[in-house]
C-alpha cells in the first residue's frame, strides 16, 4: 500500500490536476460542448503529443470524459463531466478574479481582448461576468 499523496489544502490539490498551460484553456474549450481532437489541436495550436498528454491527465482525474466512435475514418470525443463543469464554475470565478487583478497591474495583459469579447469569442470573459451579474441578482433578490 502506497503513502496518500500530501496537500496542504484543497486549492493546491485542485492546481495539481489543472495545473500547466493548456489544462484550463482545454476545459474553456470543451464547457457546453464535446469536441474532437483534431478541433482541440486547431483551436490550441499545441501538437498532438501535448494535446493527448493533457486529455489523458485529464481523463484520468475524471474531469473530461473520452468517447470513440468506430466510424470511417474514426474519431474520438471530448466532453466535460459533471466533476469538470463543477470545476469549470470555479474556472469562471478565478477567470474573473485574475482580469480584474490584471487591469490594476501596467505589466499584465491578458489575451482576451476587447475585440474579441466585441465578436463574443472570448468563453470565460464573457461568461463570468454574465454569471457573476445574475449571481449578484440572485444575492440581492434573497435579501
Amino acid at each position: 500500500m502506497t503513502a496518500p499523496k500530501m496537500f496542504n489544502t484543497g486549492a493546491e490539490y485542485a492546481l495539481s490536476i489543472i495545473g500547466g498551460k493548456w489544462k484550463p484553456v482545454i476545459l474553456y474549450l470543451l464547457a457546453g460542448h464535446p469536441r474532437r481532437t483534431s478541433e482541440l489541436v486547431k483551436q490550441l495550436g499545441a501538437s498532438y503529443k501535448v494535446l493527448s498528454d493533457q486529455l489523458r491527465e485529464l481523463v484520468d482525474a475524471g474531469i473530461v470524459s473520452r468517447k470513440s466512435f468506430n466510424t470511417m475514418p474514426p474519431h474520438v470525443e471530448y466532453r466535460l463531466t459533471s466533476e469538470g463543469e463543477n470545476l469549470y464554475a470555479a474556472l469562471r470565478y478565478l477567470n474573473y478574479w485574475g482580469e480584474q487583478r490584471a487591469a490594476t497591474d501596467p505589466d499584465v495583459k491578458i489575451m482576451c481582448t476587447e475585440k474579441m469579447k466585441e465578436l463574443g469569442n472570448d468563453g470565460l470573459c464573457v461568461i463570468t461576468k454574465q454569471h457573476l451579474h445574475h449571481w449578484k441578482q440572485e444575492i440581492i433578490k434573497q435579501k
